[in-house]
């Protein structure tokens, strides 16, 4: 018989966003006889010094008035499915829903801002789904400089073997960075810049 079995995600820290388990409709369904045990679902993480991302307009200014836009990403939500037949799982999909916080800068004239950002499995690198990138167009509302959005769900399916079983895979969130970027980001760790 065929059988999915969901859990939540919770949001524990910054840098150590972790998914955490609770019952499953499996679990609570008296017509499924004998308890399937479904597995905690895989860590999610927000990779440090790739959560926040300042972009500088075209030049070489790198002033507070050369800033177009900065961001940073707040957290997730959203769960994991366990996916199998006969109580014996083969994928695992995690759905995730990023929030960010936006802060317009001096030098934007558009009040659009352009979120780049991954989720990646290191334990697939460097095969393809290692990584998956994103892009969310944002338009600030007139009369509005700092913003706070949540993303659409984004999808990740992960193969399970009998060496992998889900809990054991680490999935990180960050922001596509440039060279430079993550470097300011590494200088200016305890910086809270322009969103405040």
């Amino acid at each position: 018989m065929k059988m999915r079995a969901v859990r939540s995600l919770a949001v524990l820290g910054v840098f150590c966003s972790v998914l955490m388990a609770c019952e499953t409709t499996h679990d609570l369904n008296p017509f499924y006889g004998s308890k399937v045990v479904v597995p905690d679902c895989p860590e999610v993480r927000l990779l440090q010094d790739a959560d926040k991302v300042t972009v500088y307009r075209p030049g070489p200014g790198r002033d507070i008035t050369d800033i177009l836009y900065e961001a940073k990403l707040l957290g997730f939500f959203g769960d994991c499915e366990y996916v199998g037949e006969d109580g014996v799982f083969h994928e695992v999909v995690v759905s995730l829903r990023a929030k960010f916080k936006l802060a317009r800068g001096p030098a934007d004239s558009t009040r659009i801002a352009e979120l780049k950002y991954f989720v990646a499995i290191p334990e697939f690198f460097p095969a393809p789904e290692g990584k998956r990138q994103f892009v969310r167009r944002v338009r600030f509302p007139i009369g509005r400089n700092n913003i706070t959005i949540n993303d659409d769900f984004v999808e990740i399916r992960i193969p399970l073997t009998k060496d992998r079983k889900g809990p054991g895979s680490r999935v990180y969130l960050g922001f596509h960075l440039t060279q430079d970027q993550l470097n300011l980001n590494r200088r200016q760790e305890n910086s809270t810049g322009l969103g405040g």
